[in-house]
């Protein structure tokens, strides 16, 4: 069996593991980004964790919404992305880590490989906004890329 897919490491940010990756390479119609962490509580008051992930995970949505309106961004079917936010709040308390996993998947419109400049640069700013404005201004949560 010949192995289409491809898979590359990121480490632009420091408090999190990051994967971009395509099934098939050569014939390329989605991509996904992998981001992985370990989230901390940053309250000790007991707080409603399901409603806070489920907030994060909408705001992930929308803004991946936002960012690929087919006039602007033609290349990504923005009604077909899937976002997987998994943190298992029954774990979450004060003091402890918790492992939190999001799996973003982009469907394209056009074949484009994960490892062309261009794809790159689009994966790129979609990390950015997933990271820098939604997950680090997350007030209930500091995410470290270690559990300890």
């Amino acid at each position: 069996m010949i192995k289409n897919g491809k898979e590359l490491k990121v480490s632009n940010f420091k408090n999190y593991n990051i994967t971009l990756g395509s099934v098939n390479n050569k014939n390329s119609k989605s991509v996904y980004i992998n981001i992985s962490g370990w989230a901390e509580p940053q309250d000790n008051e007991v707080v409603y964790y399901t409603r806070i992930i489920k907030d994060i995970n909408k705001k992930i949505k929308q803004s991946l919404f936002n960012k690929f309106d087919s006039e602007i961004n033609p290349d990504v079917k923005k009604e077909n992305t899937i976002v997987d936010l998994d943190i298992k709040e029954s774990g979450i308390k004060y003091g402890k880590r918790s492992f939190m996993n999001c799996e973003i998947t982009l469907f394209l419109n056009t074949e484009l490989p994960v490892n062309s400049k261009y794809m790159k640069n689009k994966l790129d700013d979609v990390l950015d906004m997933v990271i820098n404005t939604i997950l680090e201004k997350n007030k209930f949560f500091k995410f470290h890329k270690k559990k300890n």
